[in-house]
């Protein structure tokens, strides 16, 4: 019986700035496909876009009617939001994103999925330009993918951490912008997520 892989994110698992316009879910799916093949489907549900708010919103209308055996979720750049130079507060207060982190993660394992939940990679400053007016800063990535980490141990969920060591690589070589990848990036992605996947028996 073929099983069921599930996405759920923002523009990057959408596939943004991949230039053979796959992203790194479909070159995921090529990936296991090429070992097991006629195994697996896959619903990529990440919409550009989104934050954690609208993540669990889109996971309650579509997870829901159907049923996944693997859930990925990569989600969050988007609430990390902030006016250049600026100590305001993000879009979205901590006290908030752990909420819906909560309400994203108790409703996904009631599901019966196995999840495995991606950090947020780091984001290349530089690449803002003078004009930006909103920015993203890694202090304030990092602290959130702590935030992560802490709530998919309160559910047993994997927490995939890749943010230490994306930062040694030469990011402006991978990212299409500040914070997309561009197509060697998106690869990078799917192998490092293949390899994850094999490595915790899901795949």
């Amino acid at each position: 019986m073929l099983k069921l892989i599930g996405v759920v994110g923002d523009s990057i698992a959408h596939g943004f700035y991949d230039a053979e316009d796959l992203g790194w879910v479909a070159r995921l799916g090529r990936l296991i496909l090429q070992t097991q093949a006629g195994e697996f489907m896959f619903n990529n549900m990440a919409q550009s876009g989104d934050n954690i708010a609208d993540a669990y919103a889109r996971a309650v209308a579509e997870v829901g009617s159907r049923h996944f055996d693997l859930i990925l979720v990569n989600v969050g750049i988007n609430d990390l939001r902030r006016r250049k130079n600026s100590e305001l507060q993000l879009d979205f207060s901590e006290g908030a994103r752990i909420m819906y982190w909560q309400k994203l993660l108790g409703f996904l394992c009631s599901t019966g999925a196995k999840i495995v939940v991606a950090d947020l990679l780091p984001v290349v400053e530089e690449k803002y330009t003078e004009d930006a007016s909103l920015m993203r800063y890694n202090t304030d990535v990092e602290r959130y993918n702590e935030i992560i980490r802490d709530v998919c141990a309160m559910y047993h969920v994997p927490f995939f951490a890749r943010n230490a060591v994306w930062k040694q690589r030469d990011l402006p070589a991978l990212y299409q912008d500040a914070t997309h990848p561009n197509a060697r990036g998106h690869q990078i992605i799917a192998e490092e997520m293949f390899e994850f996947l094999q490595a915790q028996n899901l795949i």
